[in-house]
């Protein structure tokens, strides 16, 4: 018989995985004028409040609450990247 948890720890390592490529691709071409920050902005909103839901249910489900802090630490990377850019794109514009 196959242990439930194995599922949610594959589910883990995809929902780690899954937003490299954009930060790559956004690393890359130095611009992420393409995203849109609303977007992430709105999911990192969704994730605050699960966030607190999971933290407040008893018992404590880690593997659920680790996907969370990723998911929006990754997202924040994510905002901060394509800010970061878009300044420095500008600047160079103007020089």
């Amino acid at each position: 018989m196959v242990n439930n948890d194995i599922f949610g720890y594959i589910g883990l390592i995809f929902a780690i995985t899954y937003r490299f490529p954009q930060m790559i691709k956004i690393y890359k071409n130095k611009k992420g004028e393409d995203i849109s920050t609303k977007t992430f902005i709105l999911h990192n909103c969704a994730y605050l409040f699960l966030l607190i839901y999971v933290i407040r249910k008893k018992p404590l489900d880690y593997l659920i609450l680790s996907y969370y802090i990723i998911g929006a630490s990754q997202n924040l990377i994510i905002v901060l990247m394509k800010r970061y850019y878009k300044r420095i794109n500008i600047e160079i514009e103007i020089a």
